[in-house]
């Protein structure tokens, strides 16, 4: 259950839906996605049931930052700059 901003460095809870920025995972949609690249399962590191697993960032933190997968399936926050940098060079 979501009850504190991702964002370490931040103390704010979750009250609210309409507040801040609520993000799904689904990592077992990541590791088909895995599979099909050849690459090594991203679930058996995580000790939980679901495959699905919500975070949130409040307000101020989803202004300035949100949040991405490493390659081995870990969450992580990544500066909104940085996230629209890696969209262009896609692109």
């Amino acid at each position: 259950m979501v009850s504190k901003c991702l964002n370490s460095n931040c103390s704010a809870t979750f009250q609210y839906l309409g507040q801040g920025r609520l993000f799904c995972v689904d990592f077992a949609e990541v590791d088909r996605k895995r599979l099909l690249a050849g690459k090594p399962l991203a679930t058996p590191i995580r000790n939980k049931v679901s495959t699905v697993e919500y975070f949130w960032l409040c307000d101020k933190c989803a202004a300035d930052m949100t949040v991405s997968l490493t390659d081995t399936g870990e969450v992580r926050l990544i500066p909104l700059q940085a996230s629209q940098t890696t969209r262009a060079n896609v692109a």
